[in-house]
């Protein structure tokens, strides 16, 4: 009889792992059956958060010194809301997974995390263009692999990055993120077609250099940078087949990069509006293993005001860089101040609805299950009552299981991103 009891009662604890924070956020370790481990974490350094609000069934605890909270008495999926001081209110819709990592974005305080870099580019004076054009560099920094990260889009006041001209040296100023990074300029020859104005301007690349190697510390500009020419047998030209892209989006554009290891990526952006075919570094102009990446966009006419679906082509070798593969911009959004739903993104494996304001994002929601594809803003993280907000719905492709994913280990897996703006008064 006491081994029944004792087996018996084995049986009734259910899931119950030790607490275990996964590596940049995500899920794991069996579904919810008795209680859930969750951990809050800054989405950039990863460091846990202190006495964050974590709010399961109208039931809230505050996080320890660990950034864990740990409810008990609940099964199957769960939706969690989020909120810590200085950071975007986020919500987790149906997660299923005994440990739970959920990162939290600060707002504002990008500037705290970049500097200036000035430089040169060598040789420049043997750089030569046909009479009547105009030699030209655009300089960009490496970006890391995290996805959407906004310290990989940081612009440069007056186009400092930007050389134009046919004097004896290209100097530049540009704005990057923190961390190891490699510094790329395409060298272009720009016709302006004889007259000054610029909406008939085309751009032919006629050439690189770059610069790997640079750390770069927050706040700690840096000069005397200087780009080295690739030469011409480190060069080769690159085509895009950008297969079939959503019909509704006419406007194709691609972004070409170079692999250099699983943190770091150089994204080539020159190809022009709508271009298959451009010349570019050979990757092992980079790294002996590096390879190519693809990022290809589809979107409306309005560009990035309206809807719009960008694919990851990752690992590629060959000249012709292929979108193989594509996502529906998402449909049916109806949004307020306190509730949004969209329809489903077929081939989506998650789906996100996000809140800004005119300083950013204030909330951000992702649903875990397809079937239940409305939101409840909940009060813990009650949005502003007045103002604009721009509301985004986004339909995500990965290849990784949502019931048991790491954000830092899988980004690898993730290769599209569709989305459809709106717009509350």
């Amino acid at each position: 009889m006491r081994i029944l009891v004792l087996a018996f009662s084995l049986t009734a604890c259910g899931n119950s792992p030790d607490p275990r924070m996964i590596t940049g956020g995500g899920v794991g370790d069996g579904v919810i059956d008795g209680l859930v481990n969750v951990y809050i974490i800054d989405h950039d350094t990863h460091v846990p958060i202190v006495d964050a609000t974590v709010e399961i069934a109208g039931k809230d605890q505050h996080t320890d010194a660990t950034g864990l909270v740990i409810f008990r008495d609940v099964d199957g999926p769960q939706t969690l809301a989020v909120k810590a001081a200085g950071y975007r209110g986020t919500l987790w819709q149906e997660a299923n997974g005994a440990n739970l990592t959920i990162p939290v974005t600060k707002i504002g305080n990008l500037a705290a995390q970049q500097a200036t870099l000035v430089g040169t580019v060598a040789n420049w004076s043997a750089v030569t263009v046909p009479t009547g054009h105009v030699k030209a560099a655009v300089v960009s920094y490496s970006q890391t692999d995290a996805f959407g990260d906004p310290a990989n889009n940081l612009a440069t006041p007056s186009s400092g990055n930007v050389c134009v001209g046919n004097p004896a040296t290209c100097s530049f100023s540009i704005v990057t993120r923190t961390g190891a990074l490699t510094l790329t300029a395409a060298i272009v020859d720009l016709d302006p077609h004889g007259n000054a104005d610029a909406s008939d301007d085309t751009y032919t690349v006629i050439g690189w250099a770059m610069s790997p190697g640079i750390q770069v510390d927050a706040g700690i500009d840096q000069t005397g940078l200087m780009l080295t020419q690739l030469a011409a047998t480190q060069l080769q030209t690159v085509t895009i087949d950008y297969a079939t892209p959503p019909s509704t989006l006419t406007k194709r554009d691609a972004i070409v990069g170079i692999e250099i290891s699983k943190d770091e990526v150089v994204q080539l952006p020159v190809l022009p509006s709508g271009a298959t075919s451009a010349l570019m570094p050979r990757p092992t102009a980079f790294a002996t293993d590096a390879t190519y990446r693809l990022t290809a966009l589809a979107q409306t006419s309005a560009g990035e005001t309206g809807a719009q679906s960008v694919i990851i082509e990752r690992g590629q070798t060959g000249t012709t860089l292929g979108a193989d593969r594509w996502l529906e911009a998402p449909t049916g959004l109806a949004a307020t101040r306190t509730s949004a739903s969209i329809d489903v993104v077929v081939n989506a494996k998650l789906h996100t609805i996000t809140w800004s304001d005119a300083n950013g994002e204030v909330f951000d929601a992702t649903l875990f299950d397809a079937k239940k594809l409305t939101v409840a803003v909940p009060e813990l993280v009650a949005l502003p009552t007045t103002g604009t907000l721009t509301v985004k719905a986004q339909g995500i492709g990965a290849d990784f299981d949502p019931g048991d994913f790491s954000l830092e280990t899988d980004t690898s897996l993730l290769w599209g991103l569709s989305s459809e703006p709106a717009t509350i008064d």
